[in-house]
């Protein structure tokens, strides 16, 4: 990787404009250090050398400022003989992130794991995002009275609070949950991506139309 100048402009996800804005380099600096070794007689040896670049950006747009920290070694090296550089930022860039919701008739309890849900998922923590969303289906059961049975049988006597093809539906967070926890299988990114929307979708369902709809009946 070439040194990038002081003053030097680059395109960088925002996490206050949302989007991808020019950043103008203000600092930069660079550290190396020797990882050591030791051959059969125990004396030491340089085995390979760390390289890391510590870059301030500031964003052109709304001048926030965004670390970056790139690294490398003499090992990570390409075909064509160039040294593989990785880098992260911090703040953690959100362009991927969930945006937690606002539901404001939930109660305590439910919002605490909804919100850690979205935690996990933000930190790609997703054995413990599915186990999250499972967890939250349960409460949702027994807020509505539901405490019978294992969780197929409260989702199934949801039936009178939901329509039956949505109850169906919520059957996959069962077996998303009982793979996550009892055989450690991480669900990937988009399917619990979509098991939060759905899950939103519920409670909004349950829990904020009504409230919504005397509000708007109240202001008229």
């Amino acid at each position: 990787m070439a040194e990038i100048e002081i003053g030097t402009k680059q395109k960088l996800f925002c996490n206050c404009c949302k989007n991808e804005t020019h950043h103008e380099l203000k600092l930069s600096h660079t550290c190396e250090h020797e990882e050591i070794g030791h051959d059969e007689d125990g004396r030491p040896i340089p085995c390979f050398l760390w390289t890391n670049k510590y870059r301030f950006w500031v964003c052109c747009g709304c001048d926030t400022a965004t670390l970056e920290d790139a690294w490398t070694a003499s090992w990570q090296i390409d075909k064509e003989g160039n040294y593989i550089w990785e880098s992260l930022y911090y703040p953690k860039r959100k362009h991927a992130d969930h945006d937690t919701k606002n539901f404001q008739k939930l109660s305590r309890k439910l919002s605490g794991i909804y919100k850690e849900i979205i935690e996990c998922f933000n930190a790609s923590l997703k054995i413990s995002c599915a186990i999250g969303l499972r967890a939250l289906l349960e409460g949702v059961c027994a807020d509505k009275g539901i405490t019978t049975g294992n969780l197929e049988n409260k989702i199934d006597q949801l039936t009178t609070h939901l329509p039956p093809n949505i109850v169906e539906s919520l059957h996959s967070f069962r077996f998303m949950g009982n793979v996550a926890a009892h055989e450690l299988q991480a669900p990937n990114r988009e399917d619990l991506k979509l098991a939060i929307e759905v899950i939103e979708d519920l409670l909004n369902f349950l829990y904020e139309l009504d409230y919504k709809a005397q509000q708007l009946k109240k202001r008229k």
